[in-house]
């Protein structure tokens, strides 16, 4: 009988839950690494691991430390990082017990918006004129040279926290002082207090969810996306594959693979967003794993038979990989968004979330007596649906009609 893969994951959360349960129904040993041993409860995974390590995990030599004075030392199949904000500490781990892994490097660049921004000037990859500030009196004058309107965002954060789009210099200001306070994010990793000013681009955004072997696309497709109404960048709903601007697919891979050469990015799945604009194509960003917002867990199977996340687990084991699509249909997911600030009375309109043949899953987490806010950033949603159909509009289509019957009637 051959012995399980003993695969390890540092702090499985929200999409690094998929992680998890794809090397547990493979059957492999499922090792956590977490700052906390009430995280399987917290994030939802009870019940497929095995074994937890408790380690500090924004520290490298803490996480090396804990492995090493494990049962587990010399005996690990794969390490893999299971949430972004830990990717490039997982790399530098997985490199020094000899282990797959993204270069640390590219780990680095991925995760620091910065860094990417230069690699991809660097290497001339179409993206947005940009400048890394620390002071409102940087960021003024960046604003000036770059022109209104500008988006000012942290260099090392996710889920469009502190994301501001900025048309003056009064808002300019009024941002800053928010995220100059702004020092640690999820999981109590500090916020860098450096900061990007960017050219704000026009246009229709788009990621693309990717495959690399040797820097060539083994698997590739487009993901059309609707974001909240300016000033905020919250992502509202996703239809894959797209939609819309089908002509211009081959040339939106093209420059997300391009990117990822620039980071060093060669093999594995990847996440890459970016922005059609009318010159073309431009990087918004990229990232070394495969995409959150259900888009790999959910709408790749539900569309294309193909699931992200086993491939992963297998590409770390250095084990075949297939990313081969099984199946040509549409999958979407809408969010719940509120429309203003205020308490929740009751929810209504939940009877047509009821699964279907158009409806995958839903789920719904606000309830009677909840605050609730206009969303600022994707911590604010408060449930989606999942549609499955033939064609990329008629998927998209049912995912927005269905959010739209839930109602959240206000005290």
């Amino acid at each position: 009988m051959t012995k399980p893969k003993i695969v390890a994951f540092v702090e499985p959360s929200f999409y690094g839950v998929s992680f998890a349960r794809a090397a547990f129904q493979q059957g492999c040993t499922v090792i956590s690494i977490v700052s906390s041993v009430d995280n399987p409860r917290t994030y939802g995974y009870e019940g497929i691991y095995h074994d937890l390590i408790v380690a500090d995990i924004r520290d490298e030599e803490s996480v090396y430390e804990a492995i090493r004075s494990s049962a587990y030392f010399g005996k690990l199949d794969a390490l893999i990082p299971a949430t972004d904000y830990a990717s490039h500490l997982t790399a530098k781990v997985s490199e020094r017990l000899g282990l797959r892994s993204v270069p640390y490097e590219a780990a680095l660049k991925s995760r620091n918006k910065d860094l990417a921004r230069e690699a991809y000037e660097a290497f001339g990859v179409p993206s947005a004129k940009y400048r890394k500030v620390r002071t409102y009196e940087e960021a003024e004058a960046a604003a000036r040279e770059i022109g209104y309107p500008i988006v000012l965002k942290p260099t090392n954060c996710a889920s469009s926290q502190n994301v501001y789009f900025i048309s003056g210099q009064d808002e300019l200001r009024e941002a800053m002082a928010i995220i100059s306070d702004f020092k640690v994010t999820y999981m109590d990793f500090k916020v860098r207090e450096e900061y990007l000013v960017e050219e704000y681009l026009e246009g229709q955004e788009f990621s693309v969810e990717i495959f690399l072997e040797n820097s060539e696309p083994a698997f590739a497709v487009v993901t059309e996306k609707i974001t909240s109404p300016l000033p905020y960048f919250v992502e509202v709903a996703h239809t894959l594959p797209t939609s819309v601007h089908t002509d211009k697919q081959a040339e939106i891979i093209e420059t997300a693979v391009s990117a990822l050469r620039a980071i060093g990015i060669t093999d594995g799945p990847s996440h890459v967003e970016v922005k059609l604009s009318e010159q073309g194509p431009r990087i918004i960003e990229v990232n070394g794993r495969p995409g959150g917002d259900n888009i790999s867990s959910d709408l790749l199977v539900q569309a294309l038979g193909v699931d992200f996340f086993e491939a992963t687990v297998h590409y770390y084991l250095a084990e075949p990989v297939n990313v081969h699509a099984s199946r040509s249909r549409a999958a979407a997911i809408a969010y719940l968004l509120a429309e203003k600030d205020g308490t929740v009375a009751s929810v209504e309109g939940l009877e047509h979330l009821q699964p279907g043949d158009a409806i995958v899953r839903s789920h719904i987490s606000v309830q009677q007596g909840d605050q609730i806010s206009v969303a600022k950033s994707s911590d604010d949603r408060l449930g989606y649906v999942i549609t499955v159909a033939d064609t990329p509009q008629e998927a998209k289509q049912a995912a927005l009609d269905l959010i739209s019957k839930v109602e959240l009637v206000y005290q």
